[in-house]
Formats: structure tokens, sequence, C-alpha cells
């Protein structure tokens, strides 16, 4: 019975783990760039939602993503494209999701669409 609910308690602990969330770029040919999220381990290229043009600020500025309202907060940096997010918060009740931090600049080419993505920041 023991082992029982142990692993009921390991499944279930499993299944609650977050997701680490990516902040990039998405760079239209010949259009307004954005300022982009999307959940780390899926393809950006399909499954990121703009947070607003790279040229606005990118924290304090709602965005959903996967049924979840967030925000970033802490941005120490002006330029559109890399603005330094701090921290991720949920709008629902203002917790912390997570921290965030610089990740080397990683380019995914979406081959075949009308953009690219720029990764820069992993937030979790």
């Amino acid at each position: 019975m023991h082992l029982t609910s142990s692993l009921i308690c390991l499944s279930l602990s499993a299944s609650v783990a977050q997701s680490a969330i990516a902040i990039g770029n998405q760079i239209r040919e010949g259009g307004t760039h954005f300022n982009v999220a999307w959940i780390e381990g899926i393809n950006p290229c399909q499954a990121d939602v703009a947070i607003g043009p790279e040229s606005g600020r990118e924290c304090n500025k709602n965005f959903r993503l996967d049924g979840t309202d967030y925000y970033l907060v802490g941005c120490t940096d002006n330029t559109g494209y890399a603005q330094n997010p701090q921290r991720l918060r949920r709008v629902k009740d203002d917790s912390l999701y997570g921290t965030c931090a610089p990740v080397k600049k990683k380019e995914i080419d979406c081959k075949g669409s009308t953009h690219n993505v720029v990764k820069r920041y992993l937030c979790g």
C-alpha cells in the first residue's frame, strides 16, 4: 500500500512540473518584428505568441501562453530586441513563475515561413 501511495505522489508531482518559457524576437522579412514567448521545447515557428512590437517595451505587457496570462518585470535594458527581463509573473495572482536568464543568442530558421525566431532568454 505504501509503495502505491508513493508512486501516485511521484506521478502527480511529475505532472505539475512547470516548463521553462523562452523569450525572444520574431524577425519578419520586410515587416514589423515582435517580442515573442513560447514554451521551451516546442517549435517557436508554429507556437510563439506576440508580447508586442519589438520597438515597444516587453515588460509589464500581458501575454497568453498555453491558457495562462503572464507578464515580464524588471527589464534593465531599453533596446527593443533585448530588454533583459528579470522575472516572469502570472497575471491571475501576481505569483512568480520564475526568474529569467539570458541565453546564448540562437536564431531558429523557420523554413518556408514568413519569419525566423531569435531566442534570447529562458524564464522559469
